[in-house]
């Protein structure tokens, strides 16, 4: 019975900072849009948000638990010292952690992928927005990554690689890239890398003049000469030899 209340006051707690901070720094609630018909508009998984929660309690565990030891000696042998130094340590080490917990609550629910006919959309940030739009024309390769505690929680990212950019880096500089774009969370990535991938081959196809190449280089193009061709050149070669009798 606690475990429920605890996750719903947590909840309601996490809600009033999500209403100040997105009224505070106008944090758009909604998705963004697009141009052309919206095919799928999502945000990163269950999965992914999990996978960042158990992060960040093991990054506070391994800061707390050393912090913990180091002051367990320093209150047995010095007391007054302890509690002037390990005391202000915890409340920032508290106050830190609070901050970053809310931030990848915040992060989760600001970062959405939205997908049309013709281009793709990111969107991710709280304090500073990040938008990204790639077009479907300028898409070179689009890679599946997933690391050990990514499958562990059953999900994956893509890397979509346009001209003039790269598909390595740290996360942050991935995210930030204009020329590539990052899908964090992806729970069926295969299906949406085939997504992207038949996008990407329909507008290489479309409005680029290769449906025009038929026309100027017929297939059905005759090979062979025809009687009225020969006629013809046969007309040709008596013209050239008057012309050049009479110059003669």
């Amino acid at each position: 019975m606690k475990a429920p209340l605890t996750r719903q006051a947590s909840a309601w707690v996490y809600q009033g900072v999500w209403a100040v901070l997105t009224e505070l720094f106008h944090v758009p609630r909604q998705p963004p849009s697009l141009p052309g018909s919206q095919i799928l508009t999502m945000r990163p998984c269950d999965g992914w948000l999990r996978y960042r929660t158990v992060g960040f309690w093991i990054g506070v565990l391994a800061t707390l638990l050393p912090l913990s030891a180091a002051g367990l000696v320093i209150l047995i042998t010095r007391p007054l010292l302890a509690v002037a130094v390990l005391v202000p340590v915890f409340l920032v080490i508290l106050g830190t952690s609070l901050a970053s917990y809310v931030s990848i609550h915040l992060g989760y629910d600001t970062t959405w992928y939205v997908l049309s006919d013709r281009s793709l959309r990111i969107r991710r940030g709280v304090w500073t927005i990040h938008e990204t739009t790639i077009t479907f024309e300028n898409v070179q390769n689009v890679k599946i990554t997933q690391g050990p505690f990514q499958r562990l929680f059953g999900f994956s990212d893509l890397v979509i690689e346009t001209a003039g950019g790269g598909g390595s880096g740290p996360r942050q500089q991935l995210e930030q890239s204009s020329h590539v774009g990052l899908i964090e969370g992806v729970e069926a990535p295969s299906e949406l890398r085939e997504q992207i991938m038949t996008r990407v081959r329909a507008s290489r196809t479309t409005g680029l003049g290769d449906e025009h190449d038929t026309e100027l280089h017929p297939a059905s193009a005759p090979t062979s000469w025809t009687p009225a061709h020969l006629e013809s050149l046969r007309e040709i070669a008596a013209h050239v030899a008057r012309l050049r009798a009479r110059s003669g």
